[in-house]
């Protein structure tokens, strides 16, 4: 009963991760998936991407362990927030990190640009949540 409500409770990531899912199956993209820790964790090849949402992680197959960890860490965030995670956590994770990382950092160094993203506060909580330390909190 409890693992029916906390679908439920994630129902919107959960919805999102399956069409994402589907997509990727649909274009030969999936590489592998496993069921770990009451989580599928599917690896795809799309070069740079990865999403957790709810007891879906699907992440690039040239990921590394810190990776996997951090979208761990979003996968607390899912299980706290629920129906909001989406709102609090994915659209400006999405928008606000991604998007405009991409619009108006594009000058900038890599190592640069990876230490803002990971400032921004849904990857911080997430590296927090997942046991993630970066170089510059070491």
């Amino acid at each position: 009963m409890k693992t029916v409500l906390l679908y439920i409770w994630q129902l919107p990531q959960h919805l999102i991760a399956l069409l994402l899912w589907g997509i990727a199956s649909l274009a030969g993209r999936v590489v592998s998936k496993e069921r770990k820790n009451g989580k599928w964790l599917i690896t795809i090849n799309v070069p740079g991407f990865g999403v957790s949402l709810g007891m879906y992680v699907l992440m690039d197959e040239d990921y590394g362990e810190d990776d996997w960890q951090h979208e761990f860490g979003h996968g607390f965030q899912s299980l706290w927030l629920g129906p909001l995670y989406v709102f609090i956590i994915g659209i400006p994770s999405m928008v606000f990190n991604n998007l405009w990382d991409r619009l108006f950092h594009r000058k900038w160094a890599d190592d640069k640009r990876i230490e803002w993203y990971y400032k921004r506060y849904p990857e911080h909580w997430a590296d927090k949540l997942g046991g993630v330390i970066r170089p510059w909190e070491v």
